[in-house]
């Protein structure tokens, strides 16, 4: 059944307007396909400049690079809350860094250094053997035990490695600037939001917030910097004694960090089928798992997210085109946040005693039947938010009359 279409210029603001006028075209006022641009143009560039991913690996090229970025967008469009938890992660591991080398007397290492060094910007060169990537605290490991010293690298040299488009950052700054501004201003003057644009507000939130912790990440580096050491890889794992005897998974240094810090690496019968997981690590994956800076942290992030999921009650009275649509978005509303009620009830119960310390990907998560209580919920959290914007996109077919309405930015001059 095609949709009705109403040309804007067939009403205006002292004119009766068709209650629900379908699909409006543009003239003295907005039409549909500018909410349409305005939501998608402002999620696209928003995530896009906002994405900081790690080093890719020398024989990836553009192309690779690329699809992985799209990806990584698509999931910071359907599921922003994960970029974020990912970047609080990523900012919480350099800020480690950042205390352990100044514990070491090195001064000049920066959280810049750190972020650099997890992202896989720094590749160890041992006698004897291949160069593979290795992380901020394996790099402090080996700078402790003397075997390398500090990168003399600085921090204005890894940004000139960057290639952060600072006039696609202010474009990107502006336009979701404006677009919150004028939701703020459609609140103000009791005009309709659309579902869409409430949506494209939360994900704003999320990627200012990603924006921040990844402000000190160096931006599309393609080239490591190599640390030589002249102590074969062999002897550095025999002096390293009990520990680094196990075979390795991600690189020989395995037994400075872990390859628990990679989420996929807890499960590596699925791991496997990437190949960024192949052994030796060819590039250090973007997938941390994270281990968030304290307990202050981790309510900064809750709050964040508890925010982004309750925006979507601010259209519980929307008049929606449909008595279904109105009742899926309800109940998607109540599942979205009972489901993250019971995720914080189990994190609670599982951290309540030291160390407050912990990957987020641990416990009760790997542990069957327990890990039910993590997974059951994230499942429904996920349906919820797929069905949160499904019904956003569908409302667009018939819009409240009054949404289409031009903001009167004259209201907010004081007159003299």
């Amino acid at each position: 059944m095609p949709l009705p279409h109403v040309s804007s210029s067939d009403f205006n603001a002292t004119s009766t307007i068709p209650p629900n006028p379908g699909w409006v075209g543009q003239c003295n006022q907005r039409g549909t396909i500018d909410i349409i641009w305005n939501c998608f143009s402002t999620v696209f560039i928003s995530l896009w400049v906002m994405l900081h991913l790690n080093v890719p690996a020398a024989h990836e090229g553009f192309w690779t690079s690329f699809f992985r970025k799209t990806r990584w967008l698509i999931l910071g469009a359907l599921a922003p809350e994960t970029v974020l938890l990912a970047s609080g992660g990523q900012w919480a591991s350099a800020k480690r860094s950042l205390t352990d080398m100044q514990a070491l007397g090195h001064k000049n290492w920066t959280l810049v250094h750190g972020f650099y060094a997890d992202s896989g910007g720094f590749h160890l060169q041992a006698t004897g053997s291949s160069p593979f990537p290795v992380t901020a605290k394996q790099i402090h490991y080996l700078v402790k035990e003397k075997y390398i010293d500090i990168p003399e690298i600085t921090e204005k040299e890894i940004f000139d490695k960057s290639k952060a488009d600072q006039f696609t950052k202010t474009i990107a700054c502006l336009q979701t600037g404006w677009f919150v501004t004028e939701s703020i201003a459609r609140a103000i003057q009791k005009l309709p939001i659309s579902p869409l644009e409430l949506t494209t507000d939360a994900i704003i939130l999320c990627t200012v917030a990603v924006y921040f912790f990844w402000l000190y990440k160096p931006l599309n580096v393609t080239t490591p910097t190599t640390l030589v050491t002249f102590t074969r890889i062999e002897t550095i794992l025999v002096r390293a004694g009990t520990e680094a005897e196990k075979p390795f998974w991600n690189t020989p240094m395995d037994f400075a960090e872990p390859p628990s810090v990679y989420t996929f690496c807890n499960w590596p019968s699925l791991a496997k089928h990437f190949e960024a997981y192949n052994k030796p690590f060819l590039r250090i994956p973007n997938d941390r798992n994270p281990r968030l800076y304290g307990v202050s942290q981790r309510i900064v992030y809750s709050l964040l997210v508890i925010v982004f999921s309750t925006l979507s009650f601010a259209e519980w009275h929307f008049n929606f085109p449909s008595e279904a649509e109105k009742i899926a978005w309800r109940t998607a509303c109540i599942v979205a946040e009972a489901s993250l009620f019971v995720h914080a009830i189990a994190e609670a119960l599982s951290h309540h005693a030291p160390p407050h310390d912990y990957l987020y990907i641990e416990g009760y998560k790997l542990k069957w039947p327990a890990n039910l209580i993590f997974f059951v919920p994230a499942a429904a959290y996920f349906f919820a938010r797929m069905v949160l914007i499904v019904v956003a996109v569908m409302s667009l077919r018939s819009l409240p009359a009054e949404s289409y309405v031009n903001l009167q930015w004259s209201t907010f001059i004081p007159h003299i």
